[in-house]
């Protein structure tokens, strides 16, 4: 068949119209850029997907575990200012000299990803009848050493990503409390001895007074505290005279477990049972109270000689800087 130009062959309905072509791409440049930057943010999501699901819980898992560790050196740092300046006071005329110390509520976060984790710092003060509280009984001739004390400071850290964790001053000991149990970092003051025979024990004990108060969010708070009255006595009774302790506390398995050891690892070379005893601390339900305080009593058997101190300090909870 012909097909040259002179011998088209035209259909009737035809108008003698050339079929276009489908476009093509000309400029394959615009189209490599187009894709790099689709596979640029693509990238970019997946590292920020990884960062913020892997990195970012790892670093503030950190931040966080190192303001546990700062936040317990500088309870610490309270507690140990406070048995220098009984320990300076105690039956002197001296004037003790106030003290403060910073503690830091909140973890460092990380700019844009992760705010900083908040704190809350309370102080609860002594009161006859409240919670806590640490009573000691010592009777020597129908003269008994009813000592009284109580008053916590407490900081409640709610880790968001490190264990959760409250670290406590009570009653002169530093106690961490987490939610896989609980210990007494520092204790209070205590030592059992025997001298010719005799059974001689001392024992300081330490009453938070002031205003109920309690703060929160990030940066440090100034904790000031004043030592008001601080006084040893010496009790002396027979090998039939025990002393008896009674705390009342949230933290009862921390107390009974240090008052063992503690008495465990004295000079005296005491055994359970003969010497002391520490029964399974006893949970009680105080009317008006949540269910979660206990009851823990230390008995100390024969004690000849109680060398008894007794200390009031004065805490509060202040702005640092001006």
């Amino acid at each position: 068949m012909d097909l040259s130009p002179s011998h088209f062959v035209y259909c009737a309905n035809s108008r003698q119209r050339k079929v276009r072509k489908s476009p093509r791409w000309d400029d394959d440049e615009g189209v490599a850029a187009t894709v790099g930057t689709i596979m640029t943010i693509l990238v970019f999501l997946t590292f920020m997907g990884v960062f913020t699901s892997q990195i970012v819980p790892a670093w503030m898992s950190d931040n966080e575990s190192a303001h546990m560790t700062q936040a317990v050196q500088q309870m610490i740092s309270l507690k140990s200012d406070i048995d220098g300046l009984i320990v300076d006071y105690a039956n002197s005329l001296i004037a003790p000299t106030p003290i403060v110390v910073p503690v830091m509520l909140s973890a460092t976060g990380i700019p844009v990803f992760a705010a900083p984790t908040s704190g809350i710092l309370s102080f609860i003060p002594e009161t006859m009848v409240g919670r806590p509280s640490f009573n000691t009984n010592y009777t020597v001739d129908l003269e008994a050493d009813d000592g009284h004390s109580g008053g916590s400071l407490r900081l409640y850290c709610p880790n968001r990503y490190f264990v959760e964790q409250h670290v406590i001053y009570e009653a002169g000991a530093v106690i961490i409390n987490q939610t896989d149990g609980e210990f007494i970092i520092t204790g209070i003051p205590l030592a059992v001895k025997e001298y010719n025979g005799v059974k001689v024990m001392q024992m300081t004990q330490v009453s938070l007074v002031g205003l109920n108060k309690t703060v929160g969010g990030t940066g440090a708070k100034a904790v000031n505290a004043n030592l008001l009255y601080a006084s040893t006595i010496e009790y002396e009774g027979s090998a039939s005279t025990d002393v008896t302790v009674t705390i009342t506390t949230k933290h009862g398995i921390a107390w009974a477990n240090y008052f063992r050891k503690a008495l465990n690892s004295t000079t005296a070379d005491l055994t359970y049972g003969t010497d002391f005893v520490v029964p399974n601390p006893t949970k009680y339900d105080f009317p008006g109270t949540v269910n979660d305080y206990y009851i823990v009593t230390v008995t100390v058997y024969g004690v000849g000689v109680f060398d008894h101190t007794k200390a009031s300090v004065q805490l509060s909870i202040g702005e640092l800087g001006v």
